[in-house]
C-alpha cells in the first residue's frame, strides 16, 4: 500500500501537469486566435482593392453559364491546366497583382480569385483545376443574400497542397463590390512560417 505522503505528492504532480497543460491549450489557442485574425485581416486588405474588385465584376459580367465552367473545369483537369485558357488568366494584370501580394508575406503561398460561379478569375500559380464552386473555400462563405448569412471567412484544414509543395491552410474572404458579395478570395497560408504574437 502507498504510503499516504507519497500518494498527497503524487497527486499534487498530477493538479500541476493538469493546470500545466490547460495553460499550454489556452496559449496555443490565443496564439492560433491571433494569428488568424492578424490573417484574415491581411487578405481581406487584398480583397479590398480596386483592382480585384474590378476583375471579379468584368468575370461575373461574361455571364458564363454553369455548364460553360463544367467543360473547361473538366478540359484544365485532364490537360493538368496546360491550355491556352489558364495561361490567359495566369499571365493577367490582375494575376500578377495577386503574385506581387503573396510574394511580400513568407507564409503566403498560394492566391486565387474566384467569381460568383466559381470560376478561376486570377491566381498566382496555375491551380489543380477551374471551377472552386463545389469547394468550401467557396461554399462555405459565398453568399448573395443582404446580410450575408454565411461567416465573413474560412479557414480550411492544414493539408499537402501539390500545387505550393508545401502543408497549408486555405484562407478565404468574400469579395464585396459595395454591399454585394460578388466573389471570394483565397490564399494558401504555410502555418509554420506564421509568426506568433511573441515573435
Amino acid at each position: 500500500m502507498a504510503k499516504p505522503g507519497l500518494k498527497f505528492k503524487f497527486n499534487a504532480a498530477l493538479a500541476y501537469l493538469g493546470l500545466f497543460s490547460l495553460a499550454l491549450l489556452f496559449a496555443s489557442a490565443n496564439a492560433h486566435a491571433f494569428c488568424a485574425g492578424t490573417l484574415i485581416k491581411e487578405i481581406k486588405a487584398i480583397a479590398a482593392k480596386p483592382e480585384i474588385i474590378e476583375a471579379v465584376k468584368t468575370s461575373n459580367a461574361r455571364r458564363l453559364s454553369k455548364e460553360q465552367v463544367i467543360a473547361l473545369d473538366e478540359k484544365w483537369i485532364k490537360l493538368h491546366g496546360q491550355l491556352p485558357e489558364a495561361d490567359q488568366i495566369k499571365n493577367s494584370k490582375t494575376s500578377a497583382l495577386l503574385a506581387s501580394e503573396v510574394n511580400r508575406q513568407s507564409y503566403f503561398k498560394e492566391a486565387i480569385l474566384i467569381g460568383s460561379l466559381g470560376e478561376t478569375v486570377a491566381m498566382n500559380i496555375v491551380t489543380s483545376d477551374y471551377w472552386q464552386g463545389d469547394e468550401d473555400k467557396f461554399t462555405a462563405i459565398f453568399d448573395t443574400n443582404l446580410p450575408s448569412r454565411k461567416p465573413d471567412s474560412h479557414i480550411s484544414r492544414t493539408r499537402w497542397d501539390d500545387s505550393t509543395q508545401a502543408m497549408i491552410a486555405q484562407v478565404s474572404v468574400p469579395v464585396y463590390d459595395g454591399d454585394n458579395m460578388i466573389g471570394v478570395l483565397t490564399v494558401g497560408v504555410d502555418l509554420k512560417r506564421v509568426p506568433h504574437p511573441n515573435h
